[in-house]
């Protein structure tokens, strides 16, 4: 029998956002899905157009992607389940935070073709941020075939394995760090007559271009945030008062605990 292009299992935020993405690159009937909370599995399947599995054997041995969206707690046990049913020639994908590869491989009785990816949530509107580190055994080929099943999700980029605890601080977790600075944002609006949808309209918009000038002009975000601060105006004051609370100490303070904790999981 023919494989299907990919499979997943676990279908929460994150694992039903990448098969939303592969469904519209391979077509839903070319992705198996399975989740523990059966319910879940049909609701997303629904959705998707994804193809409902039974069992997460019967995914192991179906597809040439396998997708691991469990969370780094329950991922041996998944593993070793599914394990005797893997085709040796099947890439598994794990996005489970902290976990190294050669972990991955001994969970899996040995299994060569390995990628770990750490994508992030946005990945569910098309603008995600997915980090790609395949093991030797995975071919070009097959890590360009990865990144053109997962195009549709966002951005992505190699990188060496030494760096995913990095990367899971800054963009795996970085959602939440941003939405943090919208909702901010917009009490400040709030605080100054603004009704609450409009500012978090602006505050959200101002974030997402300010992102784009980034990504599209290649300036430092420095450069950018000084082509904004007229001398003696409002950007000055409000960036002096930022530093002088603290803000950019609290942003990489809060990375470097994200990062240890991605340290602590691979232990």
């Amino acid at each position: 029998m023919e494989k299907k292009t990919a499979g997943c299992i676990g279908t929460g935020v994150m694992g039903s956002a990448l098969m939303n993405a592969v469904a519209k690159v391979a077509g839903g009937a070319q992705v198996l899905v399975r989740d523990a909370d059966p319910d879940r599995t049909r609701e997303f399947c629904r959705s998707s157009g994804c193809v409902p599995a039974q069992t997460n054997r019967e995914i192991a041995s179906s597809v040439r992607y396998l997708f691991i969206a469990v969370k780094p707690q329950y991922l041996k046990a998944a593993l070793e389940e599914f394990a005797p049913a893997l085709d040796s020639a099947t890439v598994v994908v794990s996005m489970a935070a902290g976990v190294k590869i050669e972990a991955i491989r001994a969970f899996l009785g040995g299994h060569a073709k390995v990628v770990r990816i750490m994508p992030n949530t946005p990945a569910a509107v098309g603008s995600g941020m997915i980090a790609i580190a395949p093991d030797a055994s995975v071919t070009e080929e097959e890590t360009r075939e990865l990144q053109r099943l997962l195009s549709a999700a966002g951005l992505t980029e190699l990188t060496g394995e030494s760096l995913m605890d990095a990367v899971t601080a800054v963009s795996g977790s970085g959602p939440a760090y941003a939405y943090l600075f919208t909702e901010a944002l917009a009490d400040a609006g709030v605080r100054m007559g603004m009704p609450r949808a409009q500012a978090i309209r602006y505050a959200a918009q101002t974030l997402k271009g300010a992102a784009e000038m980034v990504l599209q002009t290649g300036q430092h975000p420095g450069a950018l945030k000084d082509s904004v601060c007229s001398p003696a105006g409002t950007t000055i004051a409000a960036v002096t008062k930022l530093e002088e609370k603290g803000f950019r100490h609290a942003v990489i303070e809060g990375a470097m605990a994200a990062w240890e904790r991605s340290r602590e999981l691979g232990k």
